[in-house]
């Protein structure tokens, strides 16, 4: 991609490059189906969330110039061996195609010929046929020939699908292995997401209700007691982007492997519920089953609204550098904090991947992080041998801007 938007066809502007680019970074990340039309509008060209598309094309006009200008570049025979970017009519996705080089090309001429200089070796060592010049008799003799050649393509195609699949055996993908302990679970995946956070916590971490959202009267969990949306909060029934945007991405990396999951929100999970099978339990405060699961792991969140939270490490209880007051104006935040953890949780018998942050852009950059495969290699050469199946934790920074989160950055890891 890099070397396609070096040249002339698209150096000299400035919208199709930043198309061209994300869409295909977008691709490689997963979420190559997710492009639509508003959301590059949206994404790529600053336009408002309920722009009007009809009256303004600018996606479509822009995708069928890159379109183009994709065509001409690859029209050229020097660029014959590169991996094609192709834009198929009508979607948003690209593909990615290899074509064979020259020098592949002749590669393959010259074990051809090496294979033809072996053939009479081959030949001398069966039973020799019949001399004749019939015409019939010399096409019979042609096919034990060709029968030769199908054996050999045959083995050498056996010989790489073997091998091919020996060696993503051995080396998976970082994002795969990262993820291969509840792939490969039984029953479907749950994903866990908090709901309560309109709830104040005290010194122990326990949900204290909040005196400006609690209702007067006590809630049965019927819609006619949402008299008012406050109230409708309060029955539990709406989820924080940042989690639903981590689940989002975790769901991409099921998708790519084809595995089942359901979504439930804590107020209606059950202890039950989590020995069913692997679970992602995603928010830090304000999901109860994060809070359990990590008691008693060597990081864990600790605070209250009262002061600060921060994430303790046992081995270091004086240390508070990873906190977050939750009261600051948002424009003040710039850093946040998130652990991720996998561990085989002994109370529910099933594996666990937790996803949590103190704050909201905490458990967004965590999301972000466990689900790129980038990342995930980076975390599999920190952890070292094991790290298919070895229970750990992570603690991760975040920058923030404006309540926004960057990159995260790892800043410890524990393994067990």
């Amino acid at each position: 991609m890099n070397r396609l938007l070096e040249t002339h066809h698209f150096k000299n502007s400035r919208r199709y490059p930043a198309l061209l680019r994300f869409i295909v970074e977008e691709t490689l990340e997963g979420r190559g189906e997710f492009l639509k039309e508003r959301l590059l509008g949206v994404r790529v060209f600053d336009r408002p969330a309920d722009y009007d598309t009809a009256s303004d094309p600018i996606v479509r006009v822009t995708i069928a110039e890159i379109r183009k200008r994709i065509a001409q570049y690859y029209h050229d025979e020097e660029h014959d061996a590169e991996i094609r970017i192709e834009l198929l009519p009508g979607r948003y996705e690209p593909e990615f195609r290899a074509r064979h080089s020259k020098r592949e090309t002749a590669i393959v001429a010259t074990v051809v010929t090496e294979v033809e200089e072996i053939l009479p070796v081959v030949e001398a060592s069966a039973p020799a046929p019949a001399t004749s010049t019939d015409p019939v008799e010399l096409a019979k003799a042609k096919p034990g020939r060709n029968r030769l050649w199908y054996l050999l393509g045959a083995a050498l195609l056996v010989f790489a699908l073997v091998s091919a699949g020996i060696l993503r055996w051995l080396h998976p993908p970082a994002l795969e292995a990262l993820w291969s302990p509840l792939l490969s679970g039984q029953g479907s995946v749950l994903f866990c997401l908090p709901t309560d956070v309109e709830k104040r916590r005290g010194p122990t971490g326990d949900p204290v209700p909040d005196k400006a959202t609690a209702p007067a009267k006590k809630l049965t969990g019927r819609m006619e007691d949402a008299s008012t949306f406050r109230a409708h909060q309060a029955l539990g029934e709406n989820v924080v982007y940042s989690d639903m945007l981590a689940a989002l991405r975790v769901a991409n990396v099921m998708a790519v492997h084809q595995r089942s999951y359901t979504v439930r929100l804590t107020v209606s999970t059950t202890l039950e519920d989590l020995r069913q099978g692997p679970t992602v339990l995603i928010g830090g405060l304000d999901n109860q089953w994060t809070i359990r699961a990590l008691t008693n792991l060597r990081y864990h969140f600790a605070g209250s609204d009262d002061n600060r939270y921060w994430i303790q490490d046992q081995e270091n209880p004086a240390n508070q550098r990873w906190s977050l007051d939750l009261k600051e104006p948002i424009a003040s935040v710039t850093r946040d904090y998130a652990i991720v953890s996998r561990l085989h949780n002994e109370q529910t018998g099933q594996v666990e991947m937790i996803i949590a942050g103190i704050g909201m852009t905490g458990t967004a950059a965590a999301g972000e992080f466990i689900s790129d495969d980038h990342r995930a290699a980076e975390l599999r050469q920190r952890i070292g041998a094991g790290f298919n199946d070895k229970d750990f934790e992570v603690v991760l920074s975040t920058d923030v801007v404006n309540g926004i989160a960057g990159a995260a950055k790892i800043e410890a890891v524990s393994v067990w």
